[in-house]
């Protein structure tokens, strides 16, 4: 997987869309779900009138941040129309019919390549509640997964999640290609009676599969500005956005993303949108869930190449974009590979011998995993193997042998192997990683997936007692399996401060319903502030997309660790996890209650961004 984040970043801005395994936490859906708002009278919200019609110019663009100049771009225009069909009521979000049109379509970056004619040649259907969440989008049957997916993207980019009150400040759990991030919104009238929504993004909430691979997740600066139509529906008018994002992996040079978006109301342009499919028709499906079974046709002319040609083509990119170039380059690459699988052998045969730069050893690697063949497997297996390669580089092998394909015996097996016997702590730690996660992918009812809890387990028995026992919590952390609650609960529970943070840790991938009670037993008698922070984060995470609801004795217990922490980590844990309830009036009569004892502003500014302040001055008198 490594590389595959630049892909991701673009994504963003649905310039470049691809069926990811999603590496960060959140729901499944591509698209933020939930039940329309109730909101609060004098709100702000989208409240649409059948039949009503609009239009906006769009515009979206994305470039490598640290490329050489001209820097290769991705960049998107076109105007999106679209009719009200049905009006939002009570569970039900509004239903509009839209199309895209004028559609200017530059990919400079991708690897996926998606027809302009084929967005512009039907209408699909958006479903907007009247917070203005987008509930979900259905699409022509006989669109392609690549046009969905870019056109999901590109939506996510212009999604506003407004309050259901009268709330200056607020959050959103909201997701796009990277994943799922926490939207921090603040709304400003102008003296001419102008609502404007100012949305910025802190940080993404990454999952097991971006801890495994080392991978972090940098949000330089993300910050949206939008101007609300308040007498035409209520939704956007004007909205500008500008993203930079930074992912860094172990051994190779940060990759970053530039991207910016904008959208204007354009009503004047607006063009008919065809009726040709129905809502019954539509395809309101996930676009995002990877088949490693139907890997992505080859391409004619990837296939025409030569091997000269190919590798000629797969090191330019290094020579253009440097790092940065590792994501297209690998794509690329794998989509050759799968019209000519037999010459994995001979490019793991370039690399041994040094015929292929380091600068592109990343990107060979996840060409490898992302070409899905046998092939392209029993070269990883073999390169994890290989003495005559550098560790990292077999770490390589090891991190995408066990995401390749559909996970088998032998791949496990060569894993194992190597956990228990190689010479590199480093390989054998990403190998132990990789059975974790290998396990998560295992359907149940796979006799592999047994075996592998089995090896997972002996792993933890071995490892009892030193230092490898916290890789082991990795991996199983990874497999995120409910069977495994009894030994992280134990640690959780006995062992030192590392070991029981580790356990919370590895919990928090469990389900709630098994993590949740073992979790908030232990933060009742928790002495350690590191501990109980990894406890609370755990617990703020679950459920990610959803608002949480917290018992009347957890919203206690959350009130007694705010008065006694000394730790402002721990005290900015217990408010995130607080706030994630911040739909229970009781959950924000805590953080209110607190607020005056509050000794640190920037933690007082984070109450603030879930209880309002005319709700602070009600609750404190």
């Amino acid at each position: 997987m490594i590389g595959m984040v630049a892909g991701l970043g673009l994504a963003a801005l649905g310039l470049v869309a691809w069926p990811w395994d999603d590496m960060t936490a959140g729901a499944p859906s591509s698209v933020t779900r939930g039940e329309p708002g109730t909101p609060h009278p004098g709100a702000p919200g989208c409240r649409f009138e059948r039949q009503e019609t609009a239009a906006f110019a769009l515009e979206s663009s994305a470039t490598l941040d640290a490329a050489p100049s001209p820097r290769p771009e991705d960049h998107f225009r076109g105007l999106l129309s679209w009719v009200v069909v049905e009006e939002a009521r009570q569970g039900h979000p509004a239903l509009l019919r839209a199309a895209l049109s004028s559609v200017v379509l530059e990919q400079a970056l991708s690897g996926e390549r998606v027809s302009a004619a084929e967005l512009e040649d039907s209408p699909f259907y958006v479903r907007m509640d009247t917070t203005c969440r987008f509930a979900g989008i259905g699409f022509s049957p006989r669109w392609s997964g690549a046009s969905r997916r870019l056109v999901t993207t590109l939506l996510q980019g212009f999604e506003l999640v407004l309050p259901r009150d009268d709330s200056t400040h607020w959050e959103a759990e909201q997701r796009d290609a990277v994943g799922a991030y926490t939207a921090e919104y603040r709304r400003d009238t102008s003296s001419r009676g102008t609502t404007r929504i100012v949305r910025t993004k802190p940080r993404y909430h990454l999952d097991d599969t971006a801890r495994r691979l080392g991978l972090r997740v940098q949000v330089l600066g993300a910050r949206a500005e939008a101007d609300l139509d308040s007498e035409r529906g209520g939704w956007v008018r004007r909205m500008e956005g500008q993203e930079t994002v930074r992912f860094h992996l172990p051994g190779e040079a940060p990759q970053g993303l530039a991207l910016r978006f904008r959208l204007v109301r354009e009503d004047a342009r607006f063009v008919s949108v065809s009726d040709s499919v129905s809502p019954g028709e539509a395809d309101f499906a996930e676009v995002f869930q990877a088949d490693p079974q139907s890997p992505p046709p080859v391409d004619p002319a990837l296939a025409s190449l030569d091997p000269d040609a190919a590798r000629a083509r797969f090191l330019a990119f290094f020579l253009e974009g440097g790092k940065s170039a590792v994501f297209p380059a690998a794509r690329f690459l794998a989509g050759w590979l799968r019209a000519h699988p037999r010459e994995s052998a001979l490019l793991l045969a370039d690399l041994r011998r040094g015929a292929i730069d380091e600068v592109a050893h990343s990107a060979l690697f996840l060409a490898l995993e992302l070409a899905g063949t046998e092939q392209s497997r029993q070269v990883l297996a073999d390169a994890l193997v290989s003495g005559d390669l550098s560790a990292l580089d077999r770490s390589r092998a090891a991190s995408a042998l066990a995401d390749h394909g559909e996970p088998s015996r032998r791949a496990a097996d060569l894993l194992l192997t190597q956990v228990r016997a190689s010479d590199s702590p480093m390989v054998a730690n990403v190998s132990l990683l990789g059975l974790g996660s290998m396990a998560r992918r295992t359907r149940p009812g796979d006799p592999l997936r047994a075996e592998l809890h089995t090896a997972l387990r002996g792993e933890l028995e071995r490892a009892t007692g030193s230092n490898e026992e916290l890789a082991v919590l990795d991996a199983i952390g990874n497999s995120g399996d409910d069977a495994f609650g009894a030994e992280l609960d134990e640690r959780l529970r006995t062992g030192q401060p590392a070991l029981r943070g580790r356990a919370a840790e590895a919990l928090g991938h469990l389900s709630p319903e098994v993590a949740r009670p073992l979790l908030v037993s232990q933060l009742e008698s928790e002495s350690s502030a590191r501990v109980s922070t990894a406890i609370l984060r755990s617990l703020s995470k679950m459920a990610p997309g959803t608002e949480l609801e917290l018992t009347r004795d957890e919203l206690a217990l959350a009130g007694r660790r705010l008065a006694s922490a000394s730790s402002p980590e721990e005290r900015a844990a217990v408010i995130d996890w607080v706030g994630r309830a911040r739909g229970q009036l009781e959950a924000r009569r805590v953080l209110a209650a607190h607020f005056p004892q509050e000794p640190n502003v920037h933690l007082q500014q984070r109450i603030g961004a879930f209880v309002t302040p005319r709700e602070l001055r009600e609750f404190m008198r």
